[in-house]
């Protein structure tokens, strides 16, 4: 395993306990994360009821797909890479609901 990829495995794993519920109320939605480059791999987070689980692989049929470079994921997550100017240089893709991509980053600590 790759140092980037036990990273993303990291961050994965530790987003249940970052989760926010009172920024998500009324949520009910698939996130699928499709990390490219070295590390990359594909997970998904359901995030609803108040709650967010989080497995490996990709889902069945996401609200949204969020696809970037494993590297800058980490790197978004560390506070290094501003999501919204990574969206906009292009480092980002969204598929799905824009709306809801808007405010995921408010939905975890």
């Amino acid at each position: 395993m790759s140092e980037i990829d036990a990273k993303v495995r990291r961050l994965m794993d530790n987003m249940p306990a970052a989760f926010k519920p009172e920024k998500a109320v009324g949520v009910d939605a698939i996130v699928q994360y499709t990390l490219n480059g070295e590390g990359g791999s594909t997970w998904n987070s359901r995030i609803a009821d108040g709650a967010c689980s989080v497995s490996e692989g990709p889902a069945e049929a996401p609200t949204l797909n969020i696809l970037m470079d494993a590297n800058d994921y980490v790197d978004m997550m560390a506070g290094r890479l501003d999501g919204m100017q990574a969206f906009m240089m292009g480092k980002i893709r969204v598929e799905g609901d824009i709306m809801l991509a808007s405010r995921l980053m408010t939905f975890f600590n």
